[in-house]
């Protein structure tokens, strides 16, 4: 691919999964940037319909480090992240999948502080819970803690790729009540209400991240734009906190669904759903205790990005989006 002098490179992980869809959809509209798509498989229908688009797509293998070196050869920029929750998917264990996603987020990590040419890093994160449960009652979550882990040893082990990274935090997904079936309200079959039940009382609020598809994308850009300025900051992906019961009452009158909230316990939820309901169920308790996404100095915010607020899409515009999946 030939560039302009003026032009730049950013190299976009997982371009064919939610956070990094949502990152090329934007950034490709920038004319200051050109996007690498890196995927594991260049074959897929995803990874074909980027490359028909005329994007640059790229094989690379997380568990191999040389790969994402050679994958990342001459960029500028660099969208990282993992996905935990595959790991789980195909069998592991909590714990398993935990020192799986670390071992992927190192060699990112080591790949990207092996770029000469690499101006920015960016890290789809999340906090550690252990910032926020102290004492006997304290417990891990597994995929919250492992990404928190990584930003830890980006930190320690690779100082000067820390001086250029930016840490993005991700919340509630509200594309979870269409495509996870551990959350999605289900009709039931008796009352015929459509049913949610959740392991998490009915108030506790959450960072809502909206539309997937547009706003990792505004931050990516954000983040670009502002250089230097966002360099060693987090920021929360997301303008909005609401509780369970309120994305509930939003769904109903989007979709026009008579819904009730049903509040159980993580016990019956792992019973219910195994390991990924244990899992769902330990960040449920986080939420309860405590809001992980509390902003500090060390933030960035949307002024600073300059993100105009009304292009971030929220949870009722996702929701009408989604409304023909229910």
């Amino acid at each position: 691919m030939t560039l302009q002098a003026n032009t730049r490179m950013i190299a976009v992980t997982g371009a064919t999964g939610v956070q990094g869809g949502g990152v090329v959809n934007i950034v490709k509209t920038n004319p200051d940037w050109k996007i690498r798509a890196i995927t594991r498989n260049a074959s897929s229908k995803a990874a074909q319909s980027l490359l028909a688009e005329g994007f640059e797509v790229v094989t690379a293998d997380y568990n191999d480090q040389a790969s994402l070196e050679k994958a990342f050869n001459g960029v500028h920029a660099i969208f990282a992240v993992t996905n935990w929750w595959e790991h789980l998917s195909h069998g592991h264990s909590q714990k398993e999948a935990s020192g799986m996603e670390e071992q992927q987020g190192m060699n990112l990590a080591r790949a990207a502080a092996a770029t000469p040419t690499l101006q920015h890093y960016i890290w789809s994160s999340t906090p550690h819970s252990q910032q926020f449960l102290s004492g006997p009652n304290a417990f891990e979550v597994p995929h919250i803690d492992s990404k928190a882990n990584i930003d830890a040893r980006i930190k320690k082990e690779l100082p000067a790729l820390a001086a250029i990274t930016t840490y993005l935090y991700f919340g509630w997904y509200p594309s979870n009540m269409a495509f996870f079936p551990q959350i999605r309200p289900f009709l039931h079959p008796t009352t015929n209400v459509y049913t949610q039940i959740l392991p998490v009382s009915p108030h506790a609020k959450v960072l809502v991240s909206g539309d997937m598809s547009i706003n990792p994308g505004l931050w990516v850009q954000g983040i670009l734009a502002s250089g230097s300025k966002a360099y060693g900051k987090y920021s929360n992906v997301a303008l909005e906190r609401l509780s369970f019961q309120e994305m509930l009452d939003g769904w109903a009158e989007v979709t026009g669904k008579e819904s009730v909230f049903v509040q159980t316990t993580v016990e019956s939820f792992t019973q219910m759903w195994g390991t990924a309901g244990n899992e769902l169920g330990l960040q449920s308790v986080l939420f309860e205790r405590c809001d992980p996404w509390i902003e500090t100095k060390e933030h960035i915010g949307i002024k600073d990005l300059a993100i105009a607020p009304e292009d971030v899409v929220g949870f009722r515009k996702t929701i009408e989006g989604l409304r023909p999946l229910w």
